[in-house]
């Protein structure tokens, strides 16, 4: 990968589309990033063209989008429909979908070991699917149906590890499931209570959850969200994540600003040991970059609008991301995008 430096991360284009990108996806080989949220359609950016601009190209969900996957010339998308949708890239067309879960499908992980794809829903169960002819293949229930304090919960984040042999399930109140795929296994329960908030007092609502997780190279497990929450109306807490030892349950390192934001995605470049974190919240939109030694960040840039999903394209380097009003390309030769 080329070297680069994080200070110099500028906001070098945006293209906008209507309402907000919850998911994105990218291409490496054509340089095709696509993004999806709220009007239920797919977005594609060309952006090694000249001047980027966002294009509509097929609509498959009657609702929000909250997943895309890039799949050999395929994006497998999945929402609030709960549909999970195979559309051939090039021309749009649907090839197939299946119901994947009762409620909500709030997130999807592609696991090309396997040949597989993980879904998670709101019926608080974790599903995985044949990549290929769209089957299902196994079910997996370990999560609590409801918060400790009675009230609904969701599961957020999947991450599967490189060799497809684990899969990371995180949810609303702090805690985290890793499952064999093989055996069907419960592997281990994590709970990170940081990232849980319940005032009984002002509100008897709760906030937080994990939004993020990410197998590291050397077997350890990314958790990302909002640390405590001093205001259960809004995102008033640090923009968090942690660093497990999920063998042995114990965290290892925290990163955190204090910057009031979620952290919805979570990327690690082992080559240099850097941790990136995008999201937003009541302080604004927000994109950290930390080196694993510290808590506070190495550099925080300020983008345009909140953040949901982003994809680090190492050959540039540049971030790619999707969120409020579109598509963000993040360059680091400090040089912002001349306009006509």
């Amino acid at each position: 990968m080329t070297a680069f430096d994080p200070q110099r991360a500028t906001l070098q284009h945006k293209a906008e589309t209507p309402g907000i990108l919850f998911a994105s996806c990218y291409d490496a080989a054509s340089g095709n990033y696509y993004g999806a949220g709220t009007d239920g359609a797919v977005y594609r950016l060309a952006t090694r063209a000249e001047k980027p601009a966002a294009e509509k190209r097929w609509r498959h969900h009657d609702n929000y989008v909250s997943a895309l996957g890039w799949l050999d010339g395929t994006v497998v998308s999945t929402g609030y429909d709960r549909q999970l949708v195979w559309t051939r890239a090039e021309s749009g067309e649907k090839l197939r979908s299946s119901e994947a879960h009762d409620g909500w499908v709030r997130d999807l992980a592609l696991i090309p070991a396997r040949g597989q794809i993980a879904t998670v829903g709101d019926d608080l169960l974790v599903k995985l699917w044949d990549a290929g002819s769209g089957e299902p293949v196994k079910t997996f229930d370990g999560h609590a149906k409801q918060t400790p304090e009675g009230f609904a919960t969701a599961i957020y984040a999947l991450a599967a590890s490189a060799d497809g042999k684990l899969l990371a399930s995180g949810d609303r109140i702090g805690e985290v499931c890793i499952w064999e795929l093989d055996s069907g296994r419960l592997a281990a329960r994590l709970k990170a209570p940081e990232f849980y908030t319940f005032d009984p007092q002002k509100r008897s609502r709760s906030i937080g959850g994990i939004r993020a997780l990410l197998f590291l190279p050397d077997g350890r497990l990314a958790i990302g969200g909002l640390g405590p929450v001093s205001n259960v109306d809004g995102f008033v807490g640090p923009a968090r994540f942690e660093i497990w030892d999920w063998q042995n349950a114990k965290m290892l390192h925290r990163g955190q600003d204090k910057h009031h934001a979620i952290l919805d995605h979570l990327e690690y470049l082992p080559e240099l040991s850097l941790m990136i974190g995008g999201g937003g919240g009541d302080a604004g939109p927000f994109l950290g970059f930390w080196n694993l030694r510290s808590e506070a960040p190495l550099h925080k840039a300020k983008p345009k609008s909140h953040i949901h999903h982003f994809v680090f394209d190492a050959a540039s380097p540049r971030i790619l991301a999707a969120g409020h009003a579109g598509f963000q390309i993040w360059t680091f030769t400090g040089e912002e995008e001349k306009k006509p």
